[in-house]
C-alpha cells in the first residue's frame, strides 16, 4: 500500500470503514480481525483511498485560498491588502496591510500575518490578563503567544502561560474564556469537575465559547 493509516478497533463495531481527512487516513474495525484480510481489503481500496486524498488536498487548497483573501480579527473580517511598505493593521477600515506578498508566496504570507496576529493578540491579554488574574487569584512568570496546530493555550508547572496568536482572529468573548480556562489551570492543572467549577465561576458561558474554538481548530489545523 502507498499510503499510511491510524486503525482503531472496537468491540462494537462489526464491519470495517475507511475516513479520508486532512489530518490522515483512519481505519476502522471490529476487534479480532484478521490482519492478512485486512491487508487485502486495504490494498483493493488503494485507488479509492488515493482519489480521496487527492480532493481532500485540493479542498484544503481551495479554502486556504479563500481564508487568505480574508482574514478575521477579533471576529470581523478584515481584507488583504499587499501594496503597503510595512506590515500593519489598520482597524479603522478594517484591512490587514501587507508588504508586496502574493497569496502564491503562501509560506511568507501565513509567517507574516501571523507576526501581525501575535503583536494583536499580546496586546490584548495585556490588558485582560492584570484583570482576569486579580479576580480569579492566578499567576504565572512568562508570556508566550506563538502559532501551534493543536491547542489554544495552556499554563505549564513552570508558570509559563502561552496562547495561540490565532486566536486574535476569534471575538474578544472567546478570547476571555481561553485566559480564564488557562488561568483556571493555577489552581488545578487537571480538568476535573474541580476545575470546571473555577471556570463556570468566571465564565458562566463557557461552553458556548468551547464550541465555536471547537470548530475553528478543524480549519487551523
Amino acid at each position: 500500500m502507498n499510503f499510511n493509516y491510524q486503525l482503531k478497533l472496537s468491540h462494537r463495531r462489526k464491519t470495517v470503514a475507511i475516513s479520508v481527512k486532512p489530518q490522515g487516513v483512519v481505519v476502522h474495525a471490529p476487534y479480532g480481525i484478521c490482519k492478512k484480510w485486512l491487508n487485502g481489503w486495504l490494498l483493493s481500496k488503494q485507488a479509492w483511498v488515493e482519489q480521496k486524498q487527492q480532493l481532500v488536498a485540493e479542498k484544503q487548497e481551495h479554502m486556504s485560498e479563500q481564508q487568505l483573501e480574508c482574514i478575521n480579527i477579533y471576529g470581523k473580517p478584515y481584507a488583504l491588502n499587499f501594496s503597503a511598505t510595512m506590515n500593519f493593521i489598520d482597524h479603522q477600515n478594517n484591512c490587514i496591510h501587507l508588504k508586496s506578498l502574493s497569496t502564491a508566496q503562501r509560506k511568507e504570507l501565513i509567517s507574516e500575518i501571523n507576526e501581525l496576529l501575535t503583536g494583536e493578540l499580546i496586546s490584548y491579554l495585556e490588558e485582560r490578563l492584570p484583570y482576569f488574574g486579580s479576580i480569579m487569584g492566578s499567576k504565572y512568570k512568562i508570556l508566550k503567544v506563538r502559532f501551534y496546530k493543536r491547542r489554544w493555550g495552556s499554563l505549564s508547572s513552570k508558570g509559563v502561560l502561552a496562547f495561540n496568536c490565532a486566536l486574535a482572529c476569534a471575538p474578544k468573548w472567546v478570547i476571555d474564556y481561553v485566559i480564564v480556562h488557562e488561568l483556571a489551570h493555577y489552581h488545578v492543572m487537571a480538568h476535573n469537575q474541580a476545575f470546571w467549577d473555577i471556570v463556570r465561576r468566571y465564565y458562566p458561558e463557557f461552553k458556548k465559547a468551547k464550541n465555536y474554538l471547537k470548530e475553528q481548530i478543524k480549519i487551523i489545523q
